[in-house]
């Protein structure tokens, strides 16, 4: 017993209770007619089961980047009085950004990736 650990203490004491509380209660009830158990954990008043009533719908997402993203996008960029031009590839912003012209170019992609 020179070098016993924690571990090997509380694992010894648990075991120890279980068997003390195991004995008192099988002197009351033998195990085969044990009666199942309930656990209550709320009151009569408060079910436990909590439902949510409000409707989930998904948010949309586009499968290309639209003239209302990019314009959205470039404005939080710092782009102001937008003009919008969509083609094949690319959607292009063209502002004012701290009094210069700007142009700003999107991908057509999901999310608007900043090309240039």
């Amino acid at each position: 017993m020179a070098s016993l650990s924690l571990k090997l203490l509380a694992v010894g004491a648990a075991i120890s209770i279980g068997a003390i509380l195991g004995a008192k209660t099988s002197n009351a009830a033998p195990v085969a007619a044990a009666a199942p158990m309930a656990i209550e954990l709320g009151s009569a008043a408060s079910p436990l089961a909590q439902v949510d009533y409000r409707y989930y719908r998904p948010h949309y997402h586009p499968a290309a980047c639209t003239p209302r993203q990019a314009a959205h996008k470039a404005s939080r960029m710092g782009i102001r009085n937008q003009h919008v031009v969509v083609n094949r590839n690319v959607v292009r912003v063209a502002g004012w950004k701290r009094g210069l012209r700007t142009i700003a170019v999107f991908a057509r992609a999901p999310g608007c990736p900043f090309i240039r």
